[in-house]
């Protein structure tokens, strides 16, 4: 059996750490459990922020050695000394579900030489900065176009990866193709650190450190350790330590359960474990990620313009200030507000937890419902007792000393209108419900907003999350206990409803004060009076299918109304004797109880749900589809047509009435609002979310004019998505979202201005301070000095103290008069509004599909309200992709297909991972990295640049001179292959462009080599082959072909700066397009009726025809006469004269098509209608044809009744071709009404135009 190794070895191996021996470790161990936890952090990280960042990348390392970084990034393990080097051991057991890794890959030199060729590649680049562009300052050069493209800055919680490079990719592609088209480029890149995640995973460490400290430092009674300094006992006190831990689970392990802890996720992010406690400190995270990503975006080939990079953060002041700016304009203009709102609450955080700060349910909102009380019956309880009550009973007898409460199930619901036709309420017999306290007043309420100073001084008090009582006080203050799923009073609980008490653990969360817990069976049978209800009481009856986690676990039943609700009535009903035994339910619980017509809908009547489960002979509740459908047709009919029968809203509209019924529950106590997330929400700190009342500052998106504004932008022709389905999303987004809280009290970002120096400073949350960031990028070069940290004054000088809200408002055309009192020169103002007004608007922004519904509609919000009235500076285009998969399946560490930027370059060199990324897909469906695609890649760029030497040095054989029909047939396919490509960059296709840039292009070449034959190439054709392919494929390949631009063929310039290729007017000539088509199509078609002649020869399995014997070899067909129609006969004539008739157009795709008016004009002709039945299908399945399969291929000439050319010329042209292609020694052509003596066969009446047949024979 091979040997295997420890874990630790593993994770040692993995990340080049040296061994220690065993002794030495523990010694380490001790030596570090007598250090207090904030050395741990302080001596790993510098003392200052930031640390100095590397100047632009000189050249790019060897991809095994890092680049220059800052000090505190050094891969090199510490010394011995270091109060950093025993951290690895106390984590040692945390690293055991580390995997090996796997052994070295094999040399491969066709890689290794295209990451020579890149990092050479990045070296020029790097000395020659094509990618930092300027605005224009003279006049001449002012007109010349612009194109502005961004992606929304990734998050510095990691390394970079397949995701990241993806979206990344459909920006830099289309930076480069634009950059070709003659335009100057502005791409640049900024790093996104604002937010909950960072500060909350280093807190996380800092936790799991200080209890693994308190762990190892005490023995299990709590008393301290004393250290051994001698190594002599170090076996032994070892060998001892790892059984305990076998015996005893560790803190850490047990407070998370089975989730990984955040020691383990560094690890699995390749942070050596020297290294990790550094991260405990969060501004360390911004320390190392950022130049990271800057090196892997560089190493990708990125054209990024660096010097405009920014780290996000009151660590770089200068995008502090604009950020300030942005929210002081924003304030001034009213569209932030203060005020109670329901929010998606953090517990542990105590803070709102927005989209970016989540680990799942992102997009996730809260959830409205009414919680109506069904108040207990207590006389009639005792009147008569049923035995499954007495748990609960002996719960209400314990509090009696406190006074008397009202004691309710409290149910959920949607439809408070619907109450007057309750006949019971439903509960899970196996749920587990609380007995809760609550308050008959709640302790919040959601109240109107205030604006401006009147928002700011109320935001001035403290914000209490909870409500702590100790259990006396509770049981003194609540007059009312609330019976509900636990999940369901949490969140009553942050709504103001029942008190908490708190936690004797400091780590753990506070709860709500409950009496005690009592299974659903025991709830089975209480009687109930429920508000609006028809009958005086009603029972509780168990139902199967009710969630936990969903509403409060009770559910009113209306079957009048509710299908759901009536077939778990009628299942009880028509099964006594089964639920009395089961569940202990009695006959007058449910015998005497009917539907109740409460509201009467057009066509369905008084009683909806009953009507439809008899019309679709619904059997029983577990016939979900059929109840799902009726359900979805009784609630939409009834909310919009369905007028109420019963009560003081008996006439109206249920539309009209819900809100008026509900207010009115709500006001006689009988009913509260309730909210809950949508779906499960746990926030990046590990905690599931509720939904809190709380005091936020929030954006007023939805308010009416503002919205408008939005959508009235959105469908207009000055924004773009190029997708149908992403612009429906925008306006399915303009048309829900409402209110956007925006204030934090934890994390890392820019304080709100006017809480900065307060009591009560407040965080602007990450989506929301990064809604027009792209005007910054216009000006940061010139205040930054190069510097991502912002660090250093830029080559203007300007100190952050001097850019007031009246600069800003000066540089982006909030007005055209200088800011007064400004101490900045006119000049260097003018500069920094002339670099904002050439580059604004934004041309594109790139970005996954699921930003759709926060961060890309925000950003339409705020530009609207920065630029009211310059819609002209409104971001032009939005384009959104789908998720990466890597071979079709979700890419995650857990299946060992996670790929980060910085491994992928190494194992398939930057230009073949975006080759693969480009033919990944084009649509907002995920798209799919294919690893064959990448590793096929390598090949196919490093046979290009063979290709390339051996064309220019003289090995490969090329003719001179005359063109043939060869060579102009291949510069028109070379011309229409670059048109087709330019059309697909155009429309952000980048599968389609590498198609035709690519893929084709290569098989353009290799048909043009075979049409040659013996004559060979000519070196002109391959020349501008070489130079067009390099242009054509440059925006998605650039290093490769920037090498062969500049080292092979030698020209003057960079590719990156070259135009896209032209050809002279006219060049394109579909008629030869279609020549070659023609030719390369009748191979195909006469290589297939060439093997089944010969396998007919063979003795194939023609019925009755006997195998040739084995020894007995078939005749070889050396010889073919191919036969060529001039006109296609005349019922296809019939046919295509009726075709010319029919609309076509282009598709999404490129390709020519038609709808379905063809066929109609086919079917009505009555030249058509008088044929017989036979010729008439003949008829139709033609036409099909020629608009499904001959369109596509050949456009408006696959209608034409002649083909534009001599096709038996161009056949007799290129006999060397066909008969080299076939293997044939002759072969001759004839027109189809000619026979051939050795032919008697019936192909040449198979011939058409375009459509060649042939016939072999054994010469």
């Amino acid at each position: 059996m091979a040997s295997c190794k420890s874990a630790g070895e593993a994770v040692r191996d993995r990340f080049h750490l040296p061994s220690i021996p065993s002794g030495e470790r523990l010694r380490r161990a001790l030596l570090a459990l007598s250090q207090p936890v904030s050395q741990f952090v302080s001596s790993a990280a510098s003392p200052s922020l930031p640390s100095p960042t590397p100047k632009r990348f000189s050249s790019l390392a060897s991809l095994r050695a890092p680049l220059p970084l800052p000090a505190v990034l050094s891969r090199s393990p510490p010394s011995a000394s270091s109060s950093a080097a025993p951290l690895p051991v106390l984590f040692r057991g945390l690293s055991s579900k580390m995997a090996a890794a796997p052994a070295a890959p094999q040399s491969r030199g066709r890689r290794d030489k295209l990451l020579s060729i890149e990092e050479a590649i990045q070296a020029r680049w790097a000395r020659e900065n094509p990618y930092e562009v300027d605005a224009p300052l003279d006049a001449a050069n002012a007109e010349k176009k612009k194109y502005f493209c961004s992606f929304p800055y990734p998050y510095m919680n990691g390394k970079l990866h397949l995701g990241h490079g993806f979206t990344l990719c459909r920006a830099e592609f289309q930076a480069r193709f634009q950059r070709m088209q003659g335009k100057n480029i502005l791409w640049p890149l900024g790093l996104h650190c604002t937010g909950m995640p960072i500060l909350a995973c280093a807190d996380k460490l800092k936790r799991e450190i200080a209890m693994r400290k308190a762990e190892q430092d005490c023995g299990e009674n709590g008393e301290k350790r004393e250290h051994v300094e001698s190594a002599e006992n170090n076996s032994a006190e070892q060998q001892n330590g790892e059984e305990d831990a076998k015996k005893k689970k560790s803190k850490v392990a047990a407070k998370t359960g089975n989730a990984k802890t955040q020691w383990e996720i560094m690890l699995g992010m390749g942070i050596p474990e020297a290294e990790i406690a550094a991260f405990a400190d969060a501004q360390h995270w911004l320390r190392y990620f950022p130049p990271l990503a800057k090196r892997d975006v560089t190493r990708m080939g990125f054209g990024i313009d660096w010097r405009r990079s920014f780290v996000t953060t009151d660590v770089n002041p200068f995008y502090d200030a604009f950020i300030r700016w942005q929210f002081n304009t924003l304030m001034k203009r009213g569209k932030l507000k203060f005020g109670m709102r329901a929010t998606i609450l953090s517990r542990r955080e105590k803070q709102a937890c927005a989209d970016h700060d989540r680990a799942s349910g992102e997009g996730v909102g809260p959830q409205e419902y009414t919680v109506v009380k069904l108040f207990l019956q207590g006389e009639k309880m005792r009147e008569a007792p049923v035995p499954q009550h007495q748990p609960l009973v002996q719960l209400l007898e314990a509090v009696k000393a406190y006074g008397a409460k009202k004691v309710s199930l409290v149910a959920a619901t949607l439809r408070p209108e619907t109450m007057y036709g309750q006949t019971n309420c439903y509960v899970l017999p196996e749920g587990k419900y609380g007995l809760y306290l609550a308050f008959t007043n709640p302790k919040k309420s959601l109240d109107k907003a205030e604006e401006g100073d009147g928002g700011a001084q109320a935001a001035e008090s403290e914000e209490e999350f909870e409500t702590l009582m100790t259990r006396e006080e509770a049981l003194s203050t609540c007059t009312e206990v609330f019976i509900c799923s636990e999940r369901s009073a949490l969140n009553m609980a942050y709504q103001g409803w029942l008190p908490m008490q708190a936690a004797e653990d400091p780590d753990a969360l506070p709860v709500p004060h409950c009496l005690g817990t009592v299974d659903g069976m025991n709830l089975i049978g209480l009687p109930l009076t429920a508000p609006n209800a028809t009958y005086p009481t009603i029972y509780a009856l168990p139902m199967l299918t009710i969630s936990m986690n969903k509403g409060t676990g009770v559910v009113m039943s209306v079957p009048s109304d509710a299908p759901d609700d009536y077939m778990a009535l009628q299942d009880i009903k028509n099964k006594p004797d089964f639920f009395k035994d089961r569940y202990g339910v009695l006959p007058e619980w449910v015998g005497p109880f009917e539907p109740v017509a409460i509201i009467d809908i057009p066509d369905l009547g008084a009683l909806p749900a009953v009507t439809l489960c008899k019309e679709k002979k619904v059997a029983s509740q577990k016939d979900t589809q059929k109840l799902q459908e009726i359900k979805e047709e009784v609630y939409k009919k009834g909310f919009y047509d369905g007028v109420l029968l019963v009560g003081p809203c008996a006439g109206q509209k249920v539309a009209d009435a819900k809100t008026v019924i509900r207010d009115q529950l709500i006001e006689r106590k009988e009913a509260l609002r309730y909210f809950e997330p949508e779906k499960p929400v746990v926030a990046r700190s590990g905690d599931e979310c509720v939904v809190a009342f709380m005091h936020q500052w929030y954006l007023d998106y939805g308010e009416e004019k503002w919205r408008e504004t939005v959508e009235a932008y959105i469908n207009s022709e000055q924004f773009q998505t190029f997708s149908p389905q992403v612009l429906h999303q925008f306006k399915h987004v303009v048309g829900w979202l409402r209110e956007w809280a925006c204030s934090r009290s934890y994390g890392l970002g820019t304080y709100l201005p006017w809480t900065k120096d307060s009591s009560r400073p407040v965080l602007i949350e990450s989506l929301s301070d990064s809604t027009i960031y792209m005007a910054y990028y216009a000006i940061a070069h010139l205040l930054q000095g190069n510097d991502m940290y912002g660090q250093a004054k830029g080559p203007l000088g300007i100190a952050v103290e001097q850019l007031t809200d009246e600069v800003f408002d000066y540089v982006f055309a909030q007005t055209d008069d200088l800011p007064k009192g400004s101490t900045i020169p006119a000049e260097h103002l003018k500069r920094m509004r002339n670099e904002f007004e050439y580059w604004y608007p934004l041309d594109l922004r790139v970005s996954g599909k699921d930003l759709i519904f926060n961060h890309l509609t925000f950003s339409l919000y705020s530009h609207a309200a920065i630029w009211p009235h310059r819609p002209d500076l409104w971001p032009r285009a939005f384009v959104c992709n789908g998720h990466i998969m890597v071979d079709a399946q979700k890419m995650s560490k857990s299946l060992g297909n996670f790929i980060s930027i910085e491994d992928g370059i190494k194992e398939f060199t930057a230009d073949a991972m975006r080759v693969a990324l480009a033919d990944a897909g084009d649509t907002t469906d995920d798209a799919n990295f294919q690893r064959e695609t990448a590793n096929g890649t390598i090949m196919r760029l490093y046979l290009l640049e063979q290709f390339a030497n051996e064309a220019v040095s003289g090995a490969l054989p090329l003719r001179t001179g005359r063109y043939s029909d060869a060579d102009r047939l291949f510069l028109n396919e070379i011309v229409t292959c670059t048109q087709e490509a330019k059309e697909a960059y155009e429309g952000f296709q980048y599968r389609e462009a590498l198609k035709k840039g690519l893929y084709e292009m290569h098989t353009r070449r290799d048909q043009y080599r075979l049409l040659c034959g013996e004559d060979h190439m000519h070196k002109d054709m391959v020349v501008t082959w070489l130079k067009t392919q390099c242009q054509t494929l440059a925006p998605i390949a650039p290093h490769i072909c920037e090498h062969i631009w500049s080292e092979i063929l030698k020209e003057p310039s960079l590719i990156v700066s070259s135009a896209w290729p032209t050809f002279p007017e006219h060049a394109q000539d579909p008629v030869l397009h279609r020549q070659f088509l023609l030719l390369l199509a009748s191979v195909e078609d006469f290589r297939r009726t060439k093997d089944k002649a010969v396998q007919m020869l063979s003795g194939g399995k023609k019925k009755g025809q006997q195998p040739r014997p084995a020894d007995q070899a078939a005749p070889a067909l050396t010889h073919a006469v191919v036969y060529v129609a001039k006109e296609y006969p005349p019922l296809q004539q019939q046919v295509l004269t009726l075709l010319q008739k029919a609309p076509i157009h282009k598709g999404e795709d490129g390709a020519w098509c038609a709808g379905k008016e063809y066929m109609d004009i086919v079917k009505n002709d009555e030249g058509i209608n008088a044929l017989d039945k036979n010729a008439k299908k003949e008829a139709m399945a033609f036409a099909s044809f020629q608009m499904r399969d001959e369109l596509k291929a050949y456009g408006r000439s696959a209608l034409d009744l002649r083909l534009p050319f001599d096709e038996l010329n161009l056949l007799q042209s290129h006999q060397r071709y066909l008969q080299a292609s076939l293997g044939l020694t002759e072969i001759v052509f004839l027109p189809s009404d000619e026979a051939h003596p050795k032919d008697d066969s019936p192909n040449r009446k198979l011939a058409k135009p375009g459509k060649p047949s042939i016939f072999f024979y054994v010469g």
